[in-house]
């Protein structure tokens, strides 16, 4: 409702039934009338109207307080083997098919910056059988005369498996841990623990 065309001024927002005011003019109040009667603004229009308003704040917000960009995290430095070492568990193991003697087969595994092998659990022994295949390769394990079976690092072999045979240094094939003389050629297997890449 207007006055030549003029919209209405002074509307309010009232419950359903009440009565007010509204007036409309135009400029030099020319136009000047007043109406009286019922103004009702339905909950579905009132609540689209709420909508609007928190989409206006919302955009405000975005525009006023850019989302931050999370900084980049570093990936992790994993350990690992050089050359062509196999990793498992906590080692990494190097298996050698150059034949050598028990004695020289050390010398080579200190070149790689490891030991002859260590079989510290029957995780790495299953390890070492399914790798090695039917070749024989030494480990780290011997004795001197009837001394106690020793590894290379100076530990006391604790009995974890048999050893076959009647030699002074042990080795791995497909039947599991045997021993023979110290000067017979075989293959080798070393170990080391898994390292940093930053050498650590």
């Amino acid at each position: 409702m207007g006055c030549h065309g003029k919209t209405w001024t002074g509307v309010k927002f009232v419950p359903k039934g009440a009565k007010t005011a509204l007036k409309h003019s135009a400029p030099g109040g020319s136009c000047r009338k007043t109406f009286m009667g019922s103004v009702y603004f339905s909950p579905k229009w009132l609540l689209e109207l709420k909508m609007n308003i928190l989409n206006m704040n919302r955009k405000i917000s975005f525009s006023l307080f850019p989302a931050r960009k999370c900084p980049s995290c570093p990936s992790p430095i994993l350990p690992t083997c050089s050359g062509n070492g196999i990793g498992f568990r906590e080692k990494c193991f190097h298996f050698v098919e150059n034949e050598t003697n028990w004695n020289e087969s050390q010398n080579v595994c200190l070149s790689l910056g490891a030991q002859l092998a260590t079989i510290d659990s029957e995780e790495d022994l299953g390890f070492l059988l399914r790798y090695g295949r039917a070749l024989h390769y030494w480990v780290g394990l011997h004795q001197e005369g009837s001394d106690p079976w020793r590894w290379c690092n100076g530990s006391l072999f604790n009995n974890r498996f048999d050893i076959q045979g009647n030699g002074q240094c042990a080795y791995i094939d497909l039947a599991g841990v045997s021993s023979d003389w110290c000067s017979q050629q075989k293959y080798l297997v070393c170990s080391h623990p898994l390292k940093s890449p930053r050498g650590a």
